[in-house]
């Protein structure tokens, strides 16, 4: 009879040791996933200050188009967001994280609107490292495409738009 409760006293020690591993992995990729949507919503509300707190410094970014990879420097990137005329509205799709050691990396479906009209697709593909204000995007490099795109769900619109 005391086979049965040590086997359960077992079970419940693992499975008490295991659910936080689980809940911290899953805490952590949403943490990685939320910084890029943190870029996400600052792209599409032109707000430069809000990229910029969620990337480093340094970060790097590149765009390829064709296949022809152009760079950007985070104060380029941000100037030319906030300062366009037109409305963006870009989102993420089955997204995939990796996390390790304090780096991190989200490859992504994406899409990407202007003034509510699609314009392309491609792949977003973020690398983050994790600082003592938590993580951060060290880079940011991405494909520009305009055939081939999976139809996606139109994107909300606002009451009176």
């Amino acid at each position: 009879m005391n086979t049965l409760p040590r086997a359960l006293l077992f079970l419940l020690l693992a499975v008490a040791f295991l659910l936080p591993q689980k809940t911290f992995a899953q805490s952590e990729e949403e943490a990685v996933l939320a910084v890029a949507q943190k870029v996400f919503d600052g792209i599409n509300t032109k707000n430069a200050d809000l990229i910029r707190t969620n990337m480093t410094p340094e970060a790097i970014l590149y765009a390829t188009v064709n296949g022809v990879a152009r760079h950007s420097s985070l104060e380029d990137f941000t100037s030319q967001v906030a300062g366009a005329s037109d409305a963006f509205h870009e989102r993420m799709f089955e997204s995939t994280v990796h996390i390790q050691d304090g780096i991190a990396m989200i490859w992504a479906d994406y899409d990407f609107h202007v003034n509510g009209t699609f314009s392309h697709c491609g792949v977003d593909t973020f690398s983050l490292v994790k600082t003592p204000e938590g993580w951060k995007v060290a880079s940011l490099i991405y494909t520009v495409q305009q055939e081939g795109c999976v139809s996606r769900p139109p994107i909300p619109t606002s009451p009176g738009n």
